[in-house]
């Protein structure tokens, strides 16, 4: 009984360790993101930079052009738990600037903070 207890045990922590982390969980302004703003530049260019940037670095879990939002996570490893990170991106009142928005909660004591590893690559894309 014990031994079928402690298999059953394992396999429901094994299990919840590999849940994804919560990128639903992830929206634009909530506080304790990064801004930056693109200019002159199109919305697709911004948009295909922020999606090639996701993609060199996480698991994309949802990507809306329309509303501007991409939700992606890091696979979890031995060195990383599974990481979330929301990525908007919205128009301002001026033609050709955009504002990127990059939100990399941290959700245990070694996660990593991708907001750098974001807005850099999509600034080098961009030639900004």
């Amino acid at each position: 009984m014990a031994k079928g207890y402690l298999i059953g045990s394992s396999l429901r922590l094994a299990a919840a360790l590999a849940d994804r982390a919560p990128t639903d969980s992830l929206r634009p302004g909530d506080g304790g993101t990064t801004f930056f703003e693109v200019r002159d530049k199109s919305y697709d260019q911004v948009w295909k930079a922020a999606v090639a940037t996701a993609s060199k670095n996480l698991q994309i879990v949802e990507s809306n052009r329309e509303t501007g939002i991409i939700r992606a996570h890091t696979t979890m490893s031995f060195s990383r738990w599974d990481e979330a990170v929301g990525i908007f991106v919205r128009p301002t009142s001026r033609a050709n600037v955009y504002t990127v928005e990059v939100e990399s909660p941290k959700t245990a004591l070694l996660s990593s903070d991708w907001t750098n590893t974001i807005i850099s690559g999509m600034k080098a894309d961009l030639d900004q």
